[in-house]
C-alpha cells in the first residue's frame, strides 16, 4: 500500500458541483467498487484533495482569493498554506508556466548545490574516472577483464568508495550517500549536464504519478493510455511528463484540475 499523486481532469464545474463531479469520475477507479468487491480497474481505497506542502498550483496574483480556486488541506503538518498556490481550479486561474519556473528554478539550486560540494569532494581525493571508462576495457576484452572487475576497479577510486561512507553526508551533504552497485557511476552523475534536469524539472512541475483525463482515463507512465509515443532514446517516465504536461496545458480555460493525494 502507499500514497501517490492524481491530477483529475473535469469539464467545467461549480465549486458547488465539485465534490459531486470528483466522486462520479473516481468512482469506477475504487478499489472496492461495487459492494465491497475487488474491482479489477481499482486504483485507489482512499482519497482527498491535496497537492501536498511542496506541491501545488500557482495562481495569479490578480486571481489571489478567487471562490473557484479549489483547496483542501491546509497541510499534511499543519503549517500554514503558501501563498499563491492551489490544489486547483480553472485552467484559466492556473499560472503553469510561473509553476514551471519555480520548478525549474529549484532544480537549478539543487544542480548549484551538488556541483560545490562536488568540487570539495574533487579536491579532497584523487580524480576518477566514470564507470563507462572501465566497461569500455571490459567490451575490448570481454574475457580478460569481466564486467565484475571493471565495476569494482570503479568503486575502489577513493574518490568513489568517499561518497559511500557515512561521513560523505557530514562533508558533502549535498551529494548524498552512495549505496554501490552494479550499475553505479556517481562520476557520470555528477558531471552531467544541468540541460537534462531543467526540462526534468519543467515537464515534473505539472505531472503527478497518474493522470484521470476528461475522458475518464486513468494512464501512467508504465502503462497504456492515450501517452504512449515515446521518442527514440527517451525514457517511458519522461515521454509521460512531457505529453502530460503538454495535455493540461492545452485545456480550455474554464475546465478544472485538481490535485488529490490517494492510497492504494
Amino acid at each position: 500500500m502507499s500514497k501517490f499523486y492524481l491530477n483529475v481532469c473535469l469539464p467545467p464545474t461549480s465549486p458547488q458541483e465539485l465534490r459531486a463531479a470528483l466522486d462520479a469520475v473516481m468512482a469506477p477507479f475504487d478499489i472496492n467498487f461495487p459492494d465491497d468487491e475487488w474491482n479489477p480497474n481499482g486504483e485507489w481505497d482512499w482519497w482527498h484533495i491535496d497537492a501536498g506542502d511542496e506541491g501545488g498550483f500557482a495562481v495569479g496574483p490578480e486571481f489571489d482569493g478567487d471562490p473557484r480556486l479549489i483547496f483542501g488541506t491546509t497541510s499534511s503538518a499543519g503549517r500554514p498554506r503558501r501563498p499563491l498556490r492551489c490544489d486547483g481550479g480553472p485552467r484559466g486561474l492556473l499560472d503553469f508556466e510561473a509553476t514551471k519556473a519555480e520548478a525549474v528554478a529549484e532544480a537549478r539550486a539543487r544542480w548549484q548545490a551538488e556541483q560545490r560540494d562536488f568540487a570539495r569532494l574533487v579536491a579532497d581525493h584523487p580524480s576518477a574516472e566514470p564507470l563507462s571508462a572501465f566497461l569500455a576495457r571490459h567490451r575490448a576484452n570481454p574475457r580478460g577483464y569481466p564486467r565484475e572487475q571493471a565495476v569494482a576497479d570503479h568503486h575502489a577510486q577513493p574518490l568513489v568508495r568517499a561518497l559511500s561512507h557515512r561521513s560523505a553526508r557530514e562533508r558533502y551533504p549535498n551529494l548524498g550517500l552512495w549505496v554501490l552497485g552494479p550499475e553505479s557511476d556517481p562520476i557520470s552523475c555528477f558531471t552531467r549536464d544541468l540541460r537534462a534536469d531543467l526540462d526534468g524539472a519543467a515537464s515534473w512541475a505539472l505531472a503527478t504519478t497518474a493522470l484521470l483525463t476528461l475522458d475518464g482515463q486513468w494512464t501512467e507512465a508504465d502503462r497504456p493510455g492515450p501517452f504512449t509515443h515515446v521518442l527514440p532514446g527517451e525514457e517511458p517516465s519522461a515521454a509521460y511528463a512531457r505529453q502530460t504536461t503538454a495535455y493540461l496545458d492545452g485545456l480550455h480555460e474554464d475546465c478544472i484540475v485538481v490535485r488529490m493525494l490517494c492510497h492504494c
